[in-house]
């Protein structure tokens, strides 16, 4: 192909028109190469328009059996989390993985939490992890640290924990940096404990956060 014009050469007619004529020279024998690299743009392009439709449609069509779910639970004459888990589970190949299926699977994993079957919960907490961003995976990731504490699994909670109290930005951080703190405390790593109350105690003046590191340290 021809060199890139200058402004001099532009403003130059027999210049401009050589360098003209050199680039439809170099499109007619590189023809094939044009029309392929042609397609191949024109094609990813479609390929984009069509699978942000499809995506669309399918959160919408979700968001409408989400809407369903909800309608059907609020009939519900009881408040056995049971009746509920049943509603949810046998909807949730209707939801797959949108944002509606995130935010039932998270559903899914506070009723299992508050029936005590940590399992269970830590199964659709960590199932929202995988497919899903923002408050409703930071709400899952601490579910997940509450469940793993409360089985006693502390390394596993710890890290869950963690993810969220190294979030400065998360509303969450406070919360979270008490439950690493009992972590630690039942771990036996004394140091970090102690270190990760004095920690709230300075971020968090004058708040229960502060009052409960305060307690808590005090038991070291």
């Amino acid at each position: 192909m021809s060199n890139k014009l200058s402004i001099k050469d532009i403003k130059s007619p027999d210049k401009f028109f050589r360098s003209m004529l050199s680039f439809v020279k170099y499109l007619r024998h590189n023809v094939k190469l044009y029309l392929i690299l042609s397609a191949i743009v024109v094609g990813i392009t479609a390929a984009i328009t069509i699978f942000n439709y499809i995506h669309d449609t399918r959160q919408e069509n979700a968001r409408k059996e989400f809407y369903k779910i909800a309608k059907q639970i609020q009939t519900l004459n009881t408040n056995d989390p049971s009746s509920v888990i049943k509603i949810i589970e046998e909807n949730m190949s209707k939801l797959g993985n949108t944002d509606a299926g995130m935010e039932a699977s998270y559903m899914l994993g506070e009723l299992y939490y508050n029936k005590k079957e940590w399992d269970s919960a830590i199964k659709n907490y960590e199932r929202v992890l995988d497919k899903s961003n923002g408050l409703v995976k930071e709400l899952a990731i601490l579910g997940l640290a509450y469940s793993k504490e409360n089985k006693s699994d502390y390394k596993g909670a710890l890290e869950a924990f963690n993810k969220i109290k190294d979030n400065k930005e998360s509303s969450y951080s406070a919360v979270a940096s008490l439950g690493a703190g009992r972590c630690y405390q039942n771990l036996g790593d004394k140091s970090n404990a102690l270190a990760t109350y004095e920690a709230i105690i300075i971020a968090y003046p004058d708040t229960d956060y502060a009052r409960q590191a305060s307690t808590a340290k005090a038991s070291l």
